[in-house]
């Protein structure tokens, strides 16, 4: 379960709202990626950042990697994880409870590093990387996905404190909000297809694709229209050209398409 700490504000929080600003500016376009690490460098204070969105099918694709001293080990770190390494992830329960609970607009939940819940396993994968002393977690539900942000501190710069902590929770509305309409924009659905889906749905243009994608994770035409950004009536056009290609009637027969094989 998440860990609650005294809701305290950053002691340079106006110093953070220009950074904020910068976020909202970029917000939909690729340099919103550079301002949203400087907000949690600046607000938190971190090494390394690495957010994943974790999906319904069991599957965990890295979106954002970044640790400027060592870039390549915080992707073979990501591999890693999004490879299977999360499933002896102490968190991964939680996950996948918040991800059947399929709601959309919930709190996002703190979670610090439950070293002592770590297996053997685990702890060896992730302290096998030079220099992490500590890592906090950020677990951001988004109806039928989730996001699962990890931030990570260097020996050097050591552990998260109580007042880290509270600091950050005090900051994880607005990234919530940030990252569920950013991500939502530049990678719809949040979601990798299959490779059966990815077989069936080769027909279609990519916002056909997209949309039944979202119908496949279980949303309704009204919802997946939300998350697309667009409007209902051009979803419902959108839905029929898509069935007309693949030759389907309905979603429970787009369902059976992409689950053949």
């Amino acid at each position: 379960m998440a860990t609650t700490f005294p809701r305290k504000a950053p002691s340079d929080w106006e110093a953070l709202l220009a950074t904020l600003a910068e976020c909202v500016t970029h917000l939909g376009t690729e340099r919103f990626d550079d301002q949203l690490i400087a907000l949690l460098r600046q607000g938190v204070g971190i090494e390394q950042c690495i957010l994943f969105v974790y999906s319904r099918r069991d599957t965990m694709e890295s979106l954002l990697v970044d640790n400027p001293r060592y870039p390549k080990v915080a992707g073979r770190l990501a591999d890693l994880y999004a490879g299977g390494l999360f499933r002896q992830d102490p968190n991964y329960p939680r996950l996948c409870d918040l991800l059947e609970a399929n709601t959309e607009q919930a709190d996002a939940e703190l979670m610090p590093m439950p070293t002592e819940a770590m297996s053997p396993a685990y702890r060896g994968h992730l302290f096998g990387f030079p220099d992490l002393a500590d890592k906090v977690s950020v677990v951001i539900p988004a109806g039928a996905t989730l996001y699962y942000l990890n931030l990570y501190r260097d020996l050097g710069r050591g552990p998260f404190g109580a007042a880290d902590l509270a600091g950050l929770e005090a900051l994880m509305p607005l990234l919530a909000s940030l990252i569920r309409r950013h991500y939502r924009q530049v990678h719809p659905a949040a979601l990798p297809a299959s490779h059966e889906e990815a077989e069936a749905l080769k027909p279609l243009s990519q916002r056909e694709r997209q949309l039944c994608l979202s119908l496949l994770r279980g949303h309704t035409l009204k919802t997946a229209a939300a998350e697309l950004d667009i409007a209902l009536s051009t979803a419902e056009t959108y839905r029929k050209r898509a069935y007309a290609k693949l030759g389907v009637r309905s979603k429970a027969r787009l369902v059976a398409l992409c689950r053949k094989g």
